[in-house]
Formats: structure tokens, C-alpha cells, sequence
């Protein structure tokens, strides 16, 4: 298991542009975000701090997560994924995770860095909204 300070782990995250976050192992809350999180996925980090990851996720999604959060055979592995995220307004988009074993404060961890994956056919995706920041967004019920 790598071994990161907290402020080596927090200088990793703010020099990335992609989405990362530390959570807890066991109660999969969020420890620390980066600008790239808060800015992608529209909550404050204050608001993510008291959040877990399932908090991010469509609800038909938590389930696996939790399934394969808790399965031994992928504890201390380096994992690559494609999973969905959900942003504070609800727009549900693609993502591929990267993520690492770690120790953070003193709390088995988990450092993770998203790779946002555009969706052409999605006007509401993050990468569409960066695009169209300076545009009203309507959103269609």
C-alpha cells in the first residue's frame, strides 16, 4: 500500500486538471477533492466533504459499487474502470476511473482520478457544459 502524507496527496490532486478524490475504504465518504471535482460536478468541497461516493452515482449504479467496493479479490489492486457519475444537478455521464491503494490520515484509502469520457450525443455532459458556460443552459423535463 503506498503511503502518502496528506499534503503529498493533496499537491498530487490541485496539479491535476481531471477530477480526484481521496475516499474512505470503509465509509466511502470523501476525505479531500481537487478544484477539477468541484468545478465538473458542481458541488462545493464543503458539500462533497460530508458526501460518500455513492452520493455521485444514478441510483441503479450503487449496488455494483457497493458489490464490488466490498469484494476482497480487488483489495490493493490498481484499478481501471468505466463507470457513471452524476453531477448536483443530476446529469448522469460516462467516466473511466484510475484508482489507488493508500493511507491518508491515518485511514486506509482510496486515491482516484476520473477521466471525464465525452458523449457527443449528450448536450448536458460536463465537457459539453464547459463549452456552452458563457450560453444559458435549459434544462428540458
Amino acid at each position: 500500500m503506498k503511503i502518502l502524507s496528506t499534503d503529498q496527496a493533496n499537491a498530487q490532486m490541485e496539479a491535476a486538471d481531471s477530477p480526484m478524490w481521496i475516499f474512505d475504504q470503509e465509509t466511502l465518504a470523501f476525505l479531500a477533492v481537487n478544484d477539477a471535482a468541484v468545478h465538473y460536478y458542481g458541488y462545493s468541497r464543503k458539500e462533497f466533504l460530508k458526501m460518500t461516493i455513492l452520493d455521485i452515482r444514478p441510483p441503479e449504479d450503487v449496488a455494483p459499487l457497493v458489490r464490488e467496493t466490498l469484494d476482497p479479490g480487488l483489495i490493493g489492486a490498481s484499478v481501471r474502470e468505466r463507470w457513471r457519475h452524476r453531477t448536483k444537478e443530476g446529469v448522469v455521464f460516462p467516466v473511466e476511473i484510475s484508482s489507488w491503494e493508500l493511507k491518508f490520515q491515518g485511514r486506509p484509502a482510496e486515491l482516484v482520478s476520473v477521466t471525464l469520457i465525452p458523449a457527443a450525443d449528450s448536450p448536458h455532459h460536463p465537457f459539453k457544459l464547459l463549452s456552452l458556460s458563457s450560453q444559458p443552459v435549459h434544462h428540458h423535463s
